[in-house]
C-alpha cells in the first residue's frame, strides 16, 4: 500500500483532499452578486441573479436550493438565475444563510 491512495477525494481546482479545501468558501466571498428585478411579459416579475461564476458554483444546485427555499419557481439561464416573482427582500438574506458575503450583493433597482 501506498502514500498515494485512489481512494482520496482531491479538489480539481487546487489539488488538496477534499475535506481540506477552502476554494468554495473563498468563491463565495469573491463574487460580485447583482440582484435585479425584472418585468417580463403580462406585467410578471422576476427575480435575476447575476455575477455568479459556473466554473465555481453549481447554478443548478444553487438554483434548487433557492426555489425550494422561496416556495416559487425558475431556472439557470446561461450564466445567471431566474426566479419568479419579486423575492427583493429574501434574497438578500437567504444568500448570506448560503455563505456569501452581504458586501459583495447588490441589489440593482431600475
Amino acid at each position: 500500500m501506498t502514500i498515494f491512495d485512489d481512494d482520496i477525494e482531491t479538489c480539481k481546482k487546487c489539488g488538496l483532499d477534499v475535506d481540506l479545501c477552502a476554494c468554495g468558501e473563498i468563491a463565495k466571498t469573491e463574487a460580485r452578486i447583482k440582484v435585479h428585478i425584472v418585468k417580463r411579459k403580462w406585467g410578471k416579475l422576476y427575480t435575476v441573479i447575476r455575477g455568479l461564476d459556473q466554473r465555481e458554483f453549481d447554478l443548478r444546485d444553487l438554483s434548487t436550493t433557492l426555489k425550494t427555499k422561496l416556495a416559487c419557481g425558475g431556472s439557470v439561464k446561461g450564466d445567471h438565475i431566474e426566479l419568479q416573482g419579486n423575492h427583493e427582500f429574501r434574497i438578500l438574506q437567504l444568500l448570506e444563510k448560503l455563505g456569501f458575503d452581504s458586501d459583495t450583493i447588490d441589489l440593482v433597482k431600475k
